[in-house]
Order: C-alpha cells, then structure tokens, then sequence
C-alpha cells in the first residue's frame, strides 16, 4: 500500500535518491563538514616520567600508530633531531604523545603518535612537541614558524603540502593518520 498512488517500494527508493543526492551535494559544496576537528590537546600528553598523573590513574596507552614526515625547506631536506619529545621538560623520563624515535636524513621520518584513546592528532601537534626541542615551531595562533622567529611562514615563505602524494590544503590542522606520508615544503618568497 502507498501514497497518493506510489508504492511503498518506491517512496522508499525515492528517499534513498534523495538522501543519496542530499549527502553529494553536502560533500560538495560543504567538504569541511566531514572534516574532523583537530583534537590541540595531543600535544601536552606523557607516557610514563614525570607527568601530571600520579601512580594508579596513569592513563594507558590504547592507541598507537605511526604517520610519515619530509620537510623542505628552499630545497634542502630539513632533519628533525632524534627523540623529538622524549625527555622533554614536563615530561622528564618518559615521551609525549607525540614524538620521534630515530630520524631519515633521506626521506620520510616516522611520527610516532601513542595516545590513551582515539584522537584527532593534527600535524600542528607536532610541531608543538618541537618547538620544545627548540625549533621549529607553530605561533600563537597555530600557523607554522619553521625558522623560530615569532613570525608566521606564510608571511615568509610559498607552503604546500601533498599527504599520500595529493595535495592538501589543512596544514597545521590536518589530522594525520596511519601510514600518511606527509611532504612539506616551504620556499622563500
């Protein structure tokens, strides 16, 4: 039995169609509706050391992946130091949710995120762990400082940023996930 002479079987396939050209066209015009929110807390995490957390609360580590990292910089591969985030001031013995082991002076350099539960890490993250290493870092409104001068780089320099070879255009707040090769390059304007 239907409505106004249409079948049940059609009214619903005629509301898959338009729920089907709803999502299409909100994916379209709207792309930044799927896109998750960048998760900046990720950046202040410890495992283990000396952390805020005392003894039995200390939160487990449930969640552990491993995002890929080149940067350039006028040409020239820029090495981020080994143990990025280990040992770091407020988290003294033990590493930052975010943080790197060993480093490639010749391609990609492995990101190690290890978080108590699933989070939008973006790779402003980061760049927030090693600012404390010294630099680079992000500015205060979260837009790269490759050089560590207090001064945004899109004042000073051409980004642009392919992640798994396409390009993308989320920068600081773009959330990496497994496996990403993340290619970044600045050059001077």
């Amino acid at each position: 039995m239907g409505v106004g002479g249409y079948s049940t079987e059609k009214l619903l396939m005629g509301g898959v169609v338009l729920a089907t050209v709803a999502f299409f066209f909100v994916a379209i015009v709207y792309p930044s509706i799927f896109t998750p929110e960048p998760d900046w807390s990720a950046s202040e995490g410890c495992i283990g050391g000396q952390t805020d957390h005392s003894g039995d609360t200390e939160e487990v580590i449930k969640i552990h992946y491993h995002p890929r990292i080149q940067i350039i910089v006028d040409g020239n591969q820029l090495t981020i130091p080994p143990n990025t985030g280990i040992d770091q001031l407020g988290c003294r013995g033990g590493m930052r949710w975010v943080h790197i082991h060993e480093v490639s002076d010749s391609s990609f350099t492995t990101i190690h995120i290890e978080t108590p539960s699933r989070m939008n890490v973006p790779l402003g993250a980061f760049f927030q762990v090693w600012d404390r290493e010294g630099t680079p870092s992000l500015t205060d409104d979260k837009k790269f400082d490759i050089n560590g001068n207090g001064v945004s780089d899109w004042a000073e320099y051409e980004i642009s940023m392919k992640v798994n070879g396409n390009e993308n255009t989320q920068f600081e707040s773009f959330v990496m996930e497994d496996l990403d090769a993340i290619e970044l390059s600045f050059t001077s304007k």
